[in-house]
């Protein structure tokens, strides 16, 4: 912790956004190495662009709606959870088959947290090719696990934040493997208007030379400064004005989107911590991710 809290220390005159700092610190170090924390004022450079992407992203988490209890008992009591869930044992397997519970899990149990807050995703199944019906929801997963909304939005914040760098760094893994490409293939920043002079077409670019700490530096924050790319909440867009069914609050739930492109319809929910306990013992393989 140390070594982190010193490179915070370099620059005190930017503010910083705390709680997600150190864990965007320590992931640009697990993907990028130590030598890009030791660029000259990468912090100055480096602040201003994940003071951005936070700001971005916390006005797309507040507009996921919630929190919706999803205990067991509030099944065939609450028509929205009702709708959500095909069958009252989807709530466990949602539980138990998520990859990012049973860690946080096991804290929250350990410190004797009675109720766990979250953010769920769903994807709807593809329309009955008979009778048009919505056919319902499936893959039901959930992540950020927190003691209460505040720290389940938060969390979601800062996996979003992380998923850019690693994203980042799986995108120059990319570049690095050829070893060399032309000019017009070189796109650090990935841009989809990238800028090519006709003279510079066909020109070789060697990895080694380019992927040096500053010009990673300088990639990460061009990324950072696009977040709209990674991290999309759509609100819903077919619910009926006054409409109060099960149907139509479904209707009005958000739909997030992130870089793999799949589309999830989200919300917060909360649920006893020892029916999560439960379900995870109840489960031998933990598969389904959001934004991992």
């Amino acid at each position: 912790m140390g070594f982190f809290n010193s490179l915070l220390k370099q620059s005190p005159a930017v503010t910083c956004v705390l709680p997600d700092t150190h864990a965007v610190i320590r992931q640009m170090v697990k993907v990028l190495g130590f030598e890009v924390v030791g660029v000259a004022d990468h912090w100055a450079r480096l602040a201003p662009a994940i003071n951005g992407a936070v700001e971005y992203f916390d006005a797309q988490i507040a507009a996921i709606p919630g929190p919706f209890d999803i205990a067991a008992a509030q099944y065939t009591h609450h028509p929205l959870v009702h709708a959500l869930f095909p069958a009252r044992q989807e709530i466990a397997h949602g539980l138990g088959r998520s990859r990012d519970v049973k860690q946080p899990l096991a804290f929250l149990a350990g410190a004797d947290q009675k109720e766990v807050f979250a953010l769920l995703g769903a994807r709807r199944k593809p329309e009955s090719q008979q009778s048009g019906a919505d056919a319902g929801f499936h893959d039901h997963t959930l992540r950020t696990l927190a003691a209460n909304e505040v720290g389940a939005r938060q969390g979601l914040r800062t996996a979003a934040l992380a998923r850019v760098v690693t994203a980042y760094g799986e995108h120059i893994q990319k570049l690095r493997q050829p070893g060399s490409l032309p000019r017009q293939a070189w796109n650090i920043e990935n841009r989809k208007d990238f800028p090519v002079a006709e003279g510079d077409k066909g020109k070789p670019i060697l990895a080694e030379d380019e992927l040096q700490p500053d010009k990673l530096l300088q990639g990460l924050i061009a990324w950072l400064q696009r977040p709209s790319e990674h991290f999309q909440v759509r609100v819903g867009e077919k619910a009926a004005a006054g409409s109060q069914d099960a149907v139509h609050q479904i209707d009005l739930l958000p739909r997030l989107l992130v870089c793999d492109r799949r589309q999830w319809v989200v919300c917060i929910v909360r649920f006893p911590t020892s029916e999560g306990v439960a379900a995870i013992q109840n489960e031998t393989r933990q598969h389904r991710y959001i934004l991992s």
